[in-house]
């Protein structure tokens, strides 16, 4: 279930993020047009003031001749000819003395009492039509010169046709937008975008686009969108056949030595005739995180063929002295510890150090420490071997030649090492019942022993005749299911408690 969730996570993660970096760009992209559009608008006022500013110079020129019935006509035709005008006049001594209209008529209300700020916005109820008004004034050698601009002119040039952004012209504290009438604002707490005029005191005020956008990613990202959503299952796809491809088992069994989960279980050895313990043989098992304990028959030989059988023994051998010297007060005089050596492991130049050293970390210097040397590889018998072989015999270890009969050249090995134990393999003790052609081949087994004076440790023993057969035939040492299964360390623990006078294993 983990490995669907984590590509899915990780398409959603991917196909987020990408929709936030497109969503941005379109809001930087979307803020940049806003901008574009409001220099537009910029200079559509500014052709409509300009309009005004030629306007208001030929106002200058009537009011210096005198407004007769000429400047009036000159008034009349500049406010006809210029697009945008509305109306030209003139004020001077407190009076209307000339206007584009007849009979010098404004369409103002109150005009004597206007300020002579050069731009005005005036509301509705300043003009005698009841709409909006733009004032442009000059003041020239004692006269006032007014032009009015309407506001479907001004509406005109801020209606640019850009999505979500809406424009308004500013005048002082005076705005007007697209519609309704010239408002006076406050600017506290308003966070809109603003470009200022150069030439004239006017700002144009505009909303910036919202952060983020559906219909904007929509609209202007459809593709992509589409591109990332392919993006983000293709990723989720190779995470998917990542997550799940099958690791070669070399590689999960070098993952397990490294995280511990190789873990030593004791085989106990047993006097067969008095059933007390006399020592444990060290077995290898995989403590699976997920699967459990897994037998050695199942990575063993993989440990072997791959050269990981050294590095999984060293381990092993750590975590054997650990667990036995936390209980080393338990363990009787002697107590037998045995564990398997593969023929590469037995051929490596540091194999003698590495015996040495775990010898040296126990607590218990009484112990009886077995190499026992496997016959599921070859072991070439050389002068180093030999060499190898007695230097541990002479540092206090005893050897022991497990399986025995099922390997590589069991009896050339007993001809030219120096064997303590041979360890009877458990498909020779299984063939032992209550028939006396069952125990043929055992018996010339434990016949060469007795002659070439080898101890023998009958192993896999599971029945009462078994063991009636072994016991009449003076094999002290036995392990097997009619005794102990393998078991963990706390369960080993267990068996020490239960039996205080265990017997020492001797020679």
């Amino acid at each position: 279930m983990r490995h669907i969730l984590v590509p899915v996570a990780a398409a959603l993660a991917l196909f987020i993020m990408g929709i936030f970096i497109l969503n941005t760009q379109l809001w930087y992209s979307a803020r940049a047009d806003s901008m574009t559009g409001a220099k537009f608008v910029v200079k559509n006022m500014n052709t409509i003031l300009g309009e005004a500013q030629r306007a208001t110079r030929t106002a200058m020129n009537v009011a210096a001749a005198g407004c007769d019935e000429e400047g009036q006509y000159r008034l009349g035709t500049e406010a006809a000819l210029q697009p945008h005008l509305r109306t030209i006049f003139i004020l001077a001594h407190g009076q209307i003395v000339c206007s584009s209209l007849p009979d010098n008529r404004v369409l103002l209300v109150n005009v004597m009492i206007l300020p002579d700020s050069p731009l005005m916005l005036l509301p509705a109820k300043e003009a005698v039509n009841g709409l909006p008004v733009l004032l442009y004034q000059t003041v020239s050698d004692g006269s006032r010169i007014g032009i009015t601009v309407s506001d479907r002119h001004i509406r005109d040039a801020l209606g640019i046709s850009i999505k979500g952004i809406s424009y308004q012209l500013r005048v002082g504290d005076t705005v007007l937008g697209l519609s309704g009438d010239a408002t006076s604002v406050n600017d506290k707490g308003k966070h809109v975008g603003r470009l200022d005029a150069k030439n004239y005191p006017y700002s144009i005020e505009y909303n910036y686009p919202p952060l983020f956008s559906v219909h904007r990613l929509v609209s202007q990202g459809a593709g992509i969108l589409l591109f990332l959503l392919l993006i983000a299952c293709l990723g989720a796809y190779a995470l998917y056949k990542y997550l799940n491809k099958s690791t070669p088992p070399e590689e999960s069994l070098q993952r397990a030595i490294a995280k511990g989960e190789i873990i030593p279980f004791y085989q106990p050895v047993v006097n067969g005739r008095e059933g007390t313990l006399r020592g444990v043989e060290v077995l290898a098992r995989w403590k699976h995180p997920k699967a459990g304990y897994i037998s050695p028959a199942s990575f063993i030989p993989l440990a072997e063929k791959s050269g990981l059988i050294v590095p999984l023994t060293r381990s092993l051998m750590a975590q054997v002295v650990m667990q036995m010297n936390a209980i080393s007060s338990k363990l009787p005089e002697g107590f037998h510890v045995g564990i398997n050596f593969s023929a590469s492991h037995i051929a490596m130049p540091t194999f003698v150090d590495e015996c040495l050293d775990y010898k040296s970390r126990f607590e218990r210097k009484d112990l009886n420490l077995v190499v026992e040397v496997t016959e599921r590889e070859p072991l070439d018998i050389d002068e180093r071997l030999v060499h190898t072989l007695n230097t541990l015999h002479e540092n206090g270890f005893a050897i022991a030649l497990d399986d025995f009969g099922t390997g590589y050249s069991g009896l050339s090995y007993l001809h030219d090492l120096h064997i303590d134990y041979i360890k009877i393999d458990h498909s020779f003790v299984s063939r032992v019942n209550e028939h006396e052609e069952s125990t043929r081949i055992l018996d010339c087994v434990l016949d060469l022993a007795r002659k070439l004076s080898i101890s023998i440790v009958a192993e896999g023993v599971e029945t009462k005749a078994q063991l009636d057969y072994l016991n009449r035939n003076n094999i002290v040492f036995q392990q097997g299911y009619y005794f102990f299964k393998p078991v963990p360390f706390t369960d080993l623990i267990k068996i020490l408690l239960s039996k205080p006078n265990v017997k020492v294993m001797v020679e």
